[in-house]
This record gives structure tokens, C-alpha cells and sequence, in this order.
């Protein structure tokens, strides 16, 4: 799948610019002229520089051209005239402009466009079929995800444009949406846009140019590619997408590791079944995810969690890699055999912190901000519960967080006094976004032994990249 850089210059000199930084590479170029206020398309299309798409875009169709339909005709039957290599009209435009720029044409591509900032529609190929009709060169279809269960359709539109043998540009926009413009060269898209940084986009939920070649690696995507994923709620800071696709790229492998923004998890996994090989499962799906597993990895089976998932002759089993991770931490910094352990939480990252701490002979405390979910949980351990008030009580030898307290963005940022917390206790922070949360600065202020929440996400994603690799063909 090409990669194209979509930018939206205001003078000549940042458009020029623009294309000699990028002459010398395989990235091919959309420039978007209707915002360039001293227009001189034969610069422009000058050699030698990229391949060239020419879009120009009325403001009734989100672009800012002012111009009528004839000038804006004549603007790109001037760009076909001068070599561009592709241009890009709407759907919109009568039939019979589309054709005699077809007509026109000679070695210039035209893209077909259609853009729907609202919704991906049920009809979309409905729509694909009438838009093939016009003739043109390239079709493109841009649509809005409103839930990542929209991707879906534009993949299956792919599937369906390749038997047709029909040359087809399809993504979704928005932050549902992403994963289109990463995953679509496994199901033959031609191309995906790129922007130049975050505040240079020209649609939502693009990408940008470096993200796409050196993270996620799309002009290497085929249908041959393994696809691995987060599947959660929210994912956008997730860490997991720099972690395993290094490790892929490192060793060769033909995978990709994406975020999947989810909200109805038995939907995802209905839907997205066939698409990918692995899944790492967070927040807030790690309880959920059981009652859709098949098998079960044995050593994860007491606890009941499962934050990894591998696809095997098509059926998905469970595995647990932060319930190893976490254990292998603790055993680093001390011999876990008769210590009294806190944990803070009653959420499955607390649930296996307790179920740690308890088979390794911890005598472990449960303290919950909702006293009945406490109580309910260490039942079901067979440990001990108290609530927030009693948080005063004792030192503890291992406090544990599985909670979302000094989270970045979390208005609470820790709800453990100082006053609890004495030289050589462990405390142990599931939270790695930031790494130092305030609960950890007061920890080494007090001379406390500190475990990030980022030596967990680690530890437990090398866990899982094993997971990963050996599942890949």
C-alpha cells in the first residue's frame, strides 16, 4: 500500500518546499491547491519532484476554494494539461464533468472521491457500484467511524474491489477510524494519507507520514501480514504499539501491532474474528473477554483473567502474562514467603496483584474504595478486606495499585496518606502513564522500594510479544 503525504500549503514557497524535502523519496503527495492564495500550477508540477495528486475542493465539499464548478474544472483540467499525475474530483460533480475530465486525461489518473463526515453507511456498496460507473481511473471512499465496527465495512469493500479488480482508496476518519488507514493494505487499498506532523492534518484521524512508514510500517502490509492488537477503552496512550512493532521490525517479522478502540467487546470480537492473529486485552475487558475465550491457558485458569489472546486453528485461547510479570518484580526486590501485603482496587489489575501476593503465601488486605465489591472479591480470594477509612493502619510490608489513581488526566492524584508509607516498604504502582506517579514520588521521598507500573507494562509485554511471535507463520 503507497503512502501518500496530504498537505494543505497557503503560499507557493511552503508547497515547493514541502516537495523538495520529499523528492528523493518513494512518498507520493497530495496537494490540497484550494488553500494556496498565489497559485502557480505550472511551479508546482514542475520536475522534478513526487508523484502528484492535484485536489482542489469547493467549500461546499470541506475544502476552500471559492471559485464556481466551471473555474474549479478548468483549475484541474490546467493540472492534467501540465503532467499531474492524478487528480481528484468529487462524486458530487455532474456525470458529464467527471467524463471529459477522463477525456482529458491522457497519462493523469482521476480519483473518484466521496466523503461522509457523519456516518459509514450501511449502503456502501451500493455506492462503490454507482461510482464505478463514472469511469474514473480510482475510487475513493472516506467515511466516518462512529464505532470501530465501521472498519469492518470498508475492509470487506476492499475484499470486494479486488475480485472486481477495481483500484480503490477506502478509510474511516476519527479515532474509530485509525486503524483503516494502518490495516487497509492487507485487503488491497491502494493507497493511505499521510500528515506532516498531529497539527497538520487534513482529516481526522490521519496519521502522519513518519508514524506510518517507521511505526507501523503500511507499505510493507499485505494480505500476508499477521495483525495483532490493544483492545480497550480508552487506548490512545497505550505504549503497546511502540513496544511490539520495534520487536517486529526487529525481527523481520511480517506483523503489525495496533490499537483497537473498542465499546461493545462481543461485537469486536464477532466481527474482527478473522482479521487478527493476537490480542492483548486491557481496561475495561480483561473480566469480559472469558465468557468469548474457547480454551484457556492452564496456569491462568485459577485466576480467571486473561489479558492476552492467541488465535490457534481458529480458536481463541487466554492467557494471563500479567499475573508472571507481577510476580517476577516482587521476587526481584524480596522474598515474598509470610510479608503483608495491601492491595488498592477491587478492578482485574488489583484481583491479580491479590492472587500474586496470595500464591506466594502473602497475608493479603484488600482495601477498596466500594466496600461490598471489596468484600465480594476477598471472598472469592480468601483474604482479608477493609475499606479507605482504615487505610491508616499498620505499615504493610508491599503496597500494590491496580487502581487508575494518578493516572495522567485522573483528577485524583493518590489516595494514600504519606503518613502510611515507611522506609524499606515495597510499593508497587500499576499505573505507567506517568511513569513517576505521585503515589511513587512520596514513596522514594519516604525511602520506600518503588516497582513502576512501565517495568510491569514491560515485563508482561515481553510475556506476551513471546506469545505473539510464536504464533505467527
Amino acid at each position: 500500500m503507497k503512502i501518500c503525504l496530504s498537505i494543505a500549503p497557503k503560499l507557493m514557497r511552503d508547497a515547493l518546499k514541502i516537495l523538495q524535502e520529499f523528492r528523493d523519496t518513494s512518498a507520493m503527495i497530495e496537494v490540497r491547491i484550494d488553500g494556496i492564495k498565489d497559485l502557480k500550477l505550472d511551479q508546482l508540477l514542475q520536475q522534478p519532484r513526487p508523484k502528484l495528486i492535484i485536489t482542489n475542493r469547493r467549500k461546499d465539499e470541506d475544502g476552500k476554494f471559492s471559485g464556481t464548478a466551471n473555474q474549479q474544472f478548468e483549475i484541474l483540467s490546467e493540472a492534467i494539461r501540465l503532467g499531474a499525475d492524478y487528480v481528484d474530483v468529487e462524486f458530487s460533480w455532474e456525470e458529464k464533468f467527471i467524463k471529459n475530465l477522463l477525456s482529458q486525461s491522457n497519462k493523469t489518473k482521476v480519483i473518484c472521491s466521496y466523503h461522509n463526515f457523519k456516518e459509514t453507511p450501511i449502503n456502501i456498496e451500493a455506492l462503490y457500484r454507482k461510482m464505478r460507473k463514472t469511469g474514473a481511473h480510482i475510487i475513493k471512499i472516506a467515511t466516518t467511524a462512529n464505532d470501530i465496527a465501521d472498519n469492518k465495512m470498508i475492509f470487506d469493500l476492499l475484499k470486494q474491489s479486488c475480485k472486481d479488480r477495481q483500484k480503490l482508496i477506502a478509510l474511516c476518519m476519527e479515532e474509530a477510524g485509525v486503524i483503516s488507514r494502518i490495516l487497509g493494505g492487507k485487503f488491497g487499498n491502494y493507497l493511505t494519507y499521510a500528515s506532516l506532523s498531529d497539527k497538520e492534518q487534513t482529516a481526522d484521524g490521519q496519521l502522519t507520514y513518519d508514524e506510518l512508514k517507521n511505526l507501523y510500517r503500511v507499505d510493507q502490509i499485505n494480505y500476508r501480514t499477521n495483525i495483532f492488537g490493544l483492545v480497550g477503552n480508552p487506548v490512545k496512550h497505550s505504549k503497546g504499539i511502540f513496544f511490539h512493532n520495534k520487536i517486529f521490525s526487529s525481527k523481520q517479522l511480517n506483523a503489525v501491532y495496533v490499537n483497537f478502540l473498542v465499546s461493545d467487546l462481543q461485537e469486536f470480537i464477532s466481527k474482527f474474528r478473522n482479521v487478527f492473529n493476537g490480542i492483548s486485552v486491557t481496561m475495561p475487558f480483561k473480566e469480559e473477554i472469558v465468557n468469548l475465550l474457547d480454551r484457556f491457558e492452564l496456569n491462568s485458569v485459577r485466576l480467571g483473567i486473561y489479558n492476552t489472546v492467541i488465535k490457534r486453528n481458529d480458536k481463541l485461547i487466554g492467557f494471563n502474562t500479567d499475573l508472571p510479570a507481577i510476580v517476577s518484580l516482587l521476587k526481584k526486590r524480596t522474598n515474598l514467603r509470610g510479608k503483608e501485603v495491601v492491595v488498592l482496587g477491587t478492578g482485574a489489575t488489583s484481583e491479580t496483584m491479590a492472587f500474586a501476593a496470595l500464591s506466594n503465601n502473602c497475608k493479603t488486605t484488600i482495601i477498596g474504595r466500594n466496600p461490598k465489591k471489596a468484600e465480594i472479591l476477598a471472598k472469592e480470594l480468601g483474604c482479608e478486606w477493609t475499606t479507605l477509612d482504615n487505610l491508616q493502619s499498620p505499615s504493610p510490608d508491599i503496597l500494590m495499585n491496580g487502581t487508575s489513581v494518578g493516572m495522567k488526566g485522573n483528577r485524583q492524584k493518590t489516595i494514600v496518606p504519606k503518613s502510611l508509607l515507611k522506609k524499606g516498604m515495597i510499593i508497587f504502582d500499576a499505573v505507567y502513564n506517568p511513569t513517576m506517579t505521585p503515589l511513587l514520588q512520596d514513596a522514594v521521598e519516604a525511602g520506600c522500594k518503588i516497582i513502576t507500573g512501565l517495568e510491569l507494562f514491560q515485563k508482561q509485554a515481553q510475556l506476551q510479544s513471546k506469545l505473539f511471535s510464536e504464533s505467527i507463520k
